[in-house]
């Protein structure tokens, strides 16, 4: 053989990724994978003189005079690796570590420290990335050549007393972005941390976890279900960004390990953060991702769940009821074949809210019912739980059943308490603030709501609802400037502001502006009874201020048929106002009094104060109209007493 190289030597040792797994699972495949690999990997090392001094399963060990030829020789390996077609087996990503100095040649072997230090190096490198010791780099320093060094600062490495400067080997077609190195320096500590955070994921303390997660991170490579873990943790105290940037780091590390499963799943959540933030076509293709990673691979947790991701799609984007409606069956089906709580309990949600949509309320409404006794009775994991209580709270949104949504709040507030102090990512936190606010805490209601349209600024879809929300809570507050830019806000990101800027106006005086806003947006909204729902009471407002009371009469009894379809006690309570109120305006006090008592009690059930002031201010006009006047006063000042307490402006 050739003679080893004497005096000062530069040492390249290269190593496959996640070759363990590979050979389990595809056996002839990497038997003829790695036989490419060793001819692309010697071939790189020979044509720039370098010496194979040492070959161990999939590992190279060479030694070159010349330092420059060492990255030569490792950057060609590494274009030669990403360009091959490797099949089943891909990714196929090597890791690679160079260092230089003295060693002693002893039978055709090498020994000394730099080796030792090139092993442990190369024991922190990532896959497909190289890696270079101060002293390499030192000599490659005045090259020029089409790759270039980057600092990545010092580390210690295991078992050596002194830290390393590593420098990263770049080149214009080889990836640079690799996750920060994992240094040796507090291995011990971080796989203690790591233990604690699963303890913690455990017992569902997502804070702690995550906590420990972030710490563990900046030590250990983590392994792929750690960092899906650590994704959740993030998820679940209020870090959607990065969360999402976890799950795909996750996606990444369960594909080198050919879990192709587990992958899908990944792809599936990542297909749906992109869809939040209206990026469809991210969405579209992350979606055929997980389902080619799934082809062939019969009924599974996995493949439920992507049929559970099309029911969705079908319903929320496509619009196609009938479709979706046959695929929640079927995820129904597959979770009680597979005994999978979780899925079957996502397919009875997505069932209800098919059937709201087409307007069978009740039996839409009995499956969700089916879903949130699971998740508050503790059957459901803590993701699924969650989801089911926002779908409640959505529908319950839609339809204006306020009432329900509260009932189911104080059902799930035992699970709540037990999550982190961020248990309400996103869209759960600002339906949770829409109750406080309409039951009169506005403050709490702008806060939490605040800290949604945070937390989700990249989540365009839902961080519009916030906005629209925010616009509300402004206009009762008798701050119409602030309204207004957030109703805009809503708009500019996809949201209807409807009815709040038509509200709006009307607050403003210009009543005709509202009238056009509201026309437009109900005939827009013809096929659609539960749009229709949110814009009635304001269009009956606009019409009693114009005094066109036969048109208001009209919407009021729409709003009552509306109100014996979905079982919403809060428009059956509006229909009963909107009647008192015209009943006022006509002059005829007995009914004006009889309805707007009809509706009071209704308010105080649904616990709805501001609704209830207003109900009372129009009775105390009544009562003054038929003469009852110590009546009148007593609930004017409950009104008004109502109206300071909550925080709106009191005129009258």
């Amino acid at each position: 053989g050739h003679q080893p190289l004497t005096g000062i030597v530069t040492f390249l040792f290269t190593d496959v990724a996640g070759s363990t797994t590979r050979w389990e699972q595809h056996p002839e495949t990497m038997r003829v994978a790695l036989a490419r690999h060793d001819e692309i990997v010697r071939t790189a090392i020979e044509t720039h003189g370098g010496l194979v001094f040492a070959t161990a399963g999939d590992q190279f060990c060479a030694a070159f005079s010349v330092p420059a030829d060492a990255v030569r020789s490792a950057v060609d390996a590494q274009l030669a690796l990403v360009t091959e077609d490797w099949g089943a087996v891909a990714p196929f990503e090597v890791r690679m570590a160079l260092t230089t100095g003295t060693a002693e040649a002893r039978g055709g072997d090498y020994f000394g420290p730099p080796l030792n230090r090139c092993a442990r190096l190369l024991a922190i490198t990532h896959p497909g990335q190289v890696l270079a010791a101060e002293a390499t780099a030192r000599l490659l320093a005045d090259i020029k050549s089409e790759w270039s060094l980057l600092e990545l600062g010092e580390h210690k490495l295991r078992d050596l007393e002194r830290p390393e400067r590593v420098f990263q080997i770049v080149h214009p077609r080889l990836t640079a972005a690799f996750p920060a190195l994992k240094s040796e320096s507090d291995r011990a500590g971080a796989a203690e941390l790591l233990a604690d955070a699963r303890q913690a994921l455990a017992l569902e303390k997502m804070r702690d976890a995550y906590e420990a997660y972030v710490e563990a991170d900046r030590h250990l490579a983590l392994p792929a279900e750690d960092l899906r873990d650590y994704a959740r943790s993030a998820w679940w105290t209020g870090r959607i960004e990065e969360s999402m940037r976890l799950r795909e780091r996750a996606y990444a590390a369960f594909l080198r390990e050919q879990r192709l499963e587990e992958a899908a799943l990944l792809a599936i959540a990542i297909a749906e953060d992109a869809h939040h933030r209206l990026a469809a076509k991210v969405s579209e293709a992350w979606t055929r991702r997980a389902a080619e990673l799934l082809e062939g691979v019969g009924e599974s947790p996995a493949t439920g769940r992507l049929l559970r991701w099309q029911t969705v799609l079908a319903l929320d984007v496509a619009g196609d009821r009938d479709q979706a409606l046959d695929l929640a069956e079927q995820v129904i089906a597959i979770g009680r074949r597979l005994s999978d709580r979780n899925l079957e309990a996502l397919g009875l949600q997505d069932k209800g809210r098919i059937l709201v949509a087409g307007g069978h309320v009740r039996e839409g409404l009995g499956h969700m019912d089916q879903a949130m006794v699971a998740a508050v009775g503790g059957e459901l994991d803590v993701d699924t739980t969650g989801r089911s209580y926002c779908n409640m709270l959505n529908v319950c949104d839609q339809i204006a059943d306020y009432g329900r949504a509260r009932e189911w709040s104080s059902a799930a507030a035992a699970w709540c308490e037990d999550q982190s102090e961020s248990a309400y990512p996103g869209i759960c936190r600002i339906y949770r603030a829409e109750l406080d606010f309409l039951q009169g805490s506005w403050e709490r209601a702008a806060d939490q709501t605040r800290k949604a349209a945070d937390e989700l600024s990249g989540m365009k879809a839902i961080a519009a609802v916030a906005a629209y929300q925010l616009g509300v809570i402004e206009l009762r507050s008798g701050r119409l400037d602030e309204a207004e830019h957030w109703f805009n806000t809503a708009h500019e990101s996809g949201h209807t502001p409807l009815p709040g800027l038509a509200a709006l106006r009307l607050a403003a005086g210009d009543v005709e502006a509202a009238r056009e806003l509201l026309a437009a947006a109900l005939s827009r909204s013809s096929g659609d009874p539960f749009a229709r729902g949110k814009l009635l009471p304001t269009w009956i407002e606009v019409q009693v201020a114009r005094g066109e009371l036969d048109l208001a009469t009209e919407a009021i009894v729409e709003v009552e048929s509306l109100a014996e379809k979905s079982g919403s006690s809060f428009l059956a309570a509006s229909a009963y106002h909107w009647r008192g109120v015209v009943a006022l305006m006509r002059g005829d006090y007995p009914l004006a009094v009889r309805d707007l008592e009809q509706a009071i009690p209704m308010w105080t059930e649904l616990d709805m104060p501001y609704e209830g002031a207003q109900s009372r201010l129009a009775l105390a006009d009544a009562l003054h109209g038929s003469g009852s006047e110590e009546t009148s006063r007593l609930e004017r000042r409950l009104a008004l007493n109502t109206l300071e307490r909550l925080g709106a402006p009191v005129t009258g």
